[in-house]
């Protein structure tokens, strides 16, 4: 099970912090909100972003990376992530501009191969299934090279979020112990 992030259910006043276990964190009265340590998307504001724009979000990375294909390297990436259509704050922008980097360094090829044969847009991950997604997740995620899981803390799949990225069961964080869309009622502005 290994350590989680968790809070003490007072909203945007929380107290967030990363716990070794689910039980530690339920002993000291907090909530599980992801599975794993916290990181810099495991704020209150880029928590509740990742939720509000699970329907969206890819689409809208997508092309903030395409912008930056023109110019501008990472802080144009940062820029447009935390722009209004996403929104993402501080180091959490940061977070995702290094894995939209190095996704294009890795997986351009298979990008280009899905695009050939119509898979661009399939963001169903399978077991079997070679998308940019999954090369994305095999590459920059979990230090082969990237890091984008350590630094970011929350991701839709360790919230348990299910998003535009359909995922099967087995990779989704199964011990959150909150109702986003209770804790989240409102739509992001730009859904």
């Amino acid at each position: 099970e290994g350590p989680v992030c968790a809070f003490d259910n007072r909203g945007a006043d929380s107290n967030i912090t990363t716990f070794p276990d689910k039980d530690a964190a339920h002993d000291a009265g907090f909530l599980v909100l992801h599975c794993g340590a916290c990181g810099a998307c495991s704020d209150w504001h880029n928590l509740e972003l990742e939720y509000t724009t699970r329907d969206f979000l890819a689409l809208e990375s997508r092309k903030c990376a395409q912008k930056s294909l023109l110019g501008g390297g990472q802080d144009k990436l940062e820029s447009c992530l935390s722009e209004p259509q996403i929104g993402f704050q501080g180091q959490c922008a940061v977070c995702w501009a290094e894995d939209i980097i190095c996704t294009r360094k890795h997986c351009t090829y298979i990008a280009l191969q899905s695009f050939l044969i119509n898979t661009l847009a399939n963001f169903e991950v399978g077991e079997d299934t070679i998308t940019a997604a999954a090369c994305e997740e095999a590459h920059c995620e979990a230090g082969n090279p990237g890091h984008f899981v350590s630094c970011s803390g929350a991701t839709r799949r360790r919230m348990n979020v299910t998003s535009s990225i359909k995922r099967p069961g087995a990779q989704q964080c199964s011990i959150v112990d909150v109702d986003w869309a209770e804790l989240f009622p409102d739509p992001h502005p730009n859904a």
